[in-house]
Order: C-alpha cells, then sequence, then structure tokens
C-alpha cells in the first residue's frame, strides 16, 4: 500500500460506482469536479491524461514481460500476466482498460461498513492504523454517545486522514507521477531504441522538440553562433553544449528503465534515483 504525499489526494476520483486515487482514464467529459492533471504533452487526449496509461505503456516496453506474453503467460512474469494479461496482443489501451476490464487492477476496493459486533462475531483487539473499534454503553442517553463519538473522532482526526491517503487497490500507484515527465522519459527512451546507432547528442537534436527537452546552447556567456561570426575558436564550446545533451538523454534513459524494470514487478512509477 502506498501514502501518497497531500492531504488533497485522500480525494478519489469517483467513476460511476468506483474511485481512483489518481485520475483515470476517460473518454469524453470528466465527470469529476477535481482539478484534472496537467496533461503530458499539450494536446494529449483525456485518456492519455492518466498515470493508469503510462503504466500500460511502459508494461509493454518490458522485454521479460514481452517474452512472457509471446508464451501465453507462462515464465517469471506468470503471476503478472494473470492481472494484466498479454498487452501485446493489440495496440488499443482503451479496449485493455474498459472492454477488458483491467481498469479493476487500479481502482479501491468498496469502503468498509460500519459494524455491530454480536455474540457469534469474534472481536480482535485493533492492530491497524485504519480501523477504530469503540464500545457503547447502550444504557446512556443517544444524544451523549453521538457527542463522545464525536468528541473521539476528532482525537483520531490526524490518523483518519493518514489513512484515507492509503490506497488500498490491487496494484497502487508507487509515487505520486508527474505526466510530462513520464511522457519525456518514455519519448526518449524509444528513440534511443529505435535509433541505436545514433550518439546521444545526436539523439537530443532528433527529439528534443518532440519530448520537450531543453539544454541551454550558452557556455560561460559565449555561443557557438557568435564565436563562428567573430572567428574564434569554439570547439570548447561546442563539445560542452554536446555533453549536456548527452547527459540530459542519458538520465531520461536511466530513468526509463528503472521504471520498466519496477513495472515488471508490479510498481510504477518506481524508480531507484536519477
Amino acid at each position: 500500500m502506498t501514502d501518497t504525499s497531500t492531504a488533497d489526494e485522500a480525494n478519489r476520483y469517483k467513476v460511476g460506482r468506483r474511485f481512483f486515487v489518481y485520475a483515470p482514464p476517460l473518454k469524453g467529459v470528466r465527470p469529476s469536479k477535481r482539478k484534472p492533471p496537467n496533461p503530458p504533452y499539450k494536446g494529449a487526449p483525456a485518456w492519455k491524461c492518466s498515470v493508469y496509461y503510462y503504466w500500460w505503456e511502459y508494461l509493454r516496453r518490458h522485454d521479460g514481460y514481452r517474452q512472457c506474453c509471446m508464451r501465453g503467460g507462462k515464465g517469471k512474469y506468470a503471476k503478472l500476466y494473470g492481472d494484466f494479461g498479454n498487452v501485446h496482443a493489440h495496440d488499443d489501451f482503451w479496449q485493455w482498460w474498459s472492454k477488458e476490464a483491467h481498469s479493476e487492477l487500479f481502482c479501491e476496493p468498496t469502503a468498509r461498513q460500519i459494524r455491530v459486533l454480536d455474540e457469534n462475531s469474534r472481536f480482535e483487539p485493533t492492530l491497524s492504523n485504519d480501523t477504530l473499534t469503540l464500545e457503547l454503553p447502550l444504557e446512556v442517553r443517544t444524544a451523549y454517545l453521538i457527542t463522545r463519538i464525536r468528541s473521539v473522532l476528532k482525537q483520531y482526526e490526524a490518523q483518519a486522514k493518514a489513512a484515507k491517503r492509503i490506497s488500498r487497490a490491487r496494484y497502487p500507484v508507487a509515487t505520486k507521477p508527474v505526466l510530462t515527465s513520464l511522457h519525456q522519459h518514455l519519448t526518449v527512451y524509444d528513440a534511443y531504441r529505435a535509433n541505436p546507432k545514433l550518439k546521444l547528442y545526436e539523439l537530443y537534436d532528433l527529439i528534443h522538440a518532440d519530448a520537450g527537452l531543453y539544454v541551454s546552447e550558452s557556455v560561460e556567456g559565449e555561443t557557438v553562433a557568435a564565436s563562428k561570426k567573430l572567428l574564434l575558436p569554439y570547439d570548447y564550446i561546442l563539445r560542452t553544449i554536446k555533453q549536456r545533451k548527452a547527459n540530459l538523454v542519458r538520465r531520461h534513459i536511466r530513468i526509463a528503465e528503472q521504471y520498466i524494470d519496477a513495472v515488471g514487478q508490479g510498481k510504477f512509477p518506481l524508480r531507484k534515483g536519477r
């Protein structure tokens, strides 16, 4: 289970009778009154504005899971396959999410109800941080009981807020996602796999506009263009800029690989470092 970072995340996104900690992919108008997440890129459709869409995309990049799909769900990732199925059977995310009902992997379970312990019930002392057990003397006036219950709940207000921030989905989101970053990492990674012969700084030049990448092309206040114009040497400037580009691309690839490795363990988005 995952403890998300802000109190606002205690509010679930409601879709029909289901609740999600983070905005689910939707087609059409989003019914929730909550502010929608920032899109991963300008003009992204609503069904891509979700961490759950990128969970599917990153899982499709996992080579071990791909082999498992080719073997019909057998091998090291058989258990994960039992939940996520063949993500390579087609390229239609919406079919996988909606028609094949994989959205159920990420939604919160039905809220528990208050229950009365009778003589047939098995009483267990409260050991968890998300349950409070009370004993109510029935001979006491109802109005007084209600007042006391409210007082007790007030004492556990912080604990209640913490409990609401915990996802109980079968596959909870591991950390608070930033969709723009998930998109950038994946865009760079895909380009890297598609162009294995390119040097990393060349890869930057190829995709920086689409991926939203940026490095400064000024070194100690000097640029290649200005140096050329003044007939000054610019090898150091050019070499520094190439190194900056390569370092940025390398970082995105490294993060994407960590996410891909973790998604094969049923955890996303999760990485060890930069």
